[in-house]
C-alpha cells in the first residue's frame, strides 16, 4: 500500500514541480520580451524627440532669419529716406539701427556660419549707408553705399534660402523672377529669359 501512495506523492511533486518550472520559464521569457519591447519603445521615443528638436530648431532658425531680414529692410528704408531727404528729422535717430542689431545678435545663436557672415556684412553695409549719408544729398557716394548694401543683401538673401533648403533662388547671380527680392530687378538690370 505504500507504493501507490509513493507514486501518488511523486506524481503530485512532479506535477507541482513541472507547473512551477513551466511558470518560471514562461515568466523569464515574458520578462525578456518586455525588456526588448521597452528598449524598442525607448529608441522610438528618442528618435521622435530628435525629430521634434530638429524641426523646432529649423522653425526657430527660419523665424530668426525672417525677423532679421524684415528688420534689416526697415533699417535700409530708414537709410534711404534719410539720404533722399524724405524723413522728418534731418538726422538719424540715435538708435536707428538698434532693432536690426538686436536681431543680428539672434543670428549668432541660430544662423549657420554662411548666413551669419552674410547677415553681418549686410548689416554693416546698411549701417554705413545710413551713417555716412548726409540728409537730402543723394550724391554718388550715397548710391555707391546703396549698391554695396544691395549686393550684401542679395548675398544674405541667397544664403538664407540655401540654408533653409530653398533651391534655385538665384539664376546667374540674380534672383529668380517672382522670388520676392525686387531690389535687383531694377530698370538697369538686363532682362531675364525664361
Amino acid at each position: 500500500m505504500w507504493v501507490p501512495l509513493l507514486v501518488a506523492v511523486l506524481g503530485l511533486i512532479g506535477t507541482g514541480g513541472g507547473a512551477l518550472a513551466g511558470a518560471l520559464i514562461t515568466q523569464r521569457r515574458s520578462d525578456r520580451r518586455e525588456t526588448a519591447a521597452w528598449t524598442r519603445e525607448r529608441a522610438r521615443e528618442r528618435e521622435l524627440w530628435a525629430r521634434e528638436d530638429t524641426l523646432r530648431n529649423f522653425e526657430q532658425r527660419r523665424d530668426s532669419y525672417v525677423e532679421f531680414y524684415a528688420t534689416l529692410r526697415e533699417m535700409a528704408r530708414t537709410a534711404y529716406d534719410h539720404g533722399m531727404g524724405l524723413s522728418e528729422p534731418d538726422e538719424l535717430a540715435f538708435e536707428w539701427n538698434r532693432a536690426a542689431y538686436l536681431k543680428l545678435e539672434h543670428q549668432r545663436i541660430y544662423a549657420s556660419p554662411a548666413v551669419l557672415e552674410a547677415a553681418d556684412r549686410a548689416y554693416t553695409a546698411c549701417w554705413a549707408w545710413g551713417l555716412y549719408s548726409t540728409y537730402g544729398e543723394d550724391d554718388e557716394a550715397f548710391y555707391e553705399r546703396q549698391g554695396d548694401y544691395d549686393a550684401a543683401e542679395l548675398l544674405l538673401y541667397d544664403a538664407i534660402r540655401r540654408d533653409l533648403g530653398i533651391t534655385n533662388a538665384l539664376v546667374d547671380g540674380r534672383p529668380i523672377p517672382g522670388s520676392g527680392w525686387v531690389a535687383a530687378e531694377r530698370a538697369d538690370a538686363p532682362p531675364q529669359t525664361p
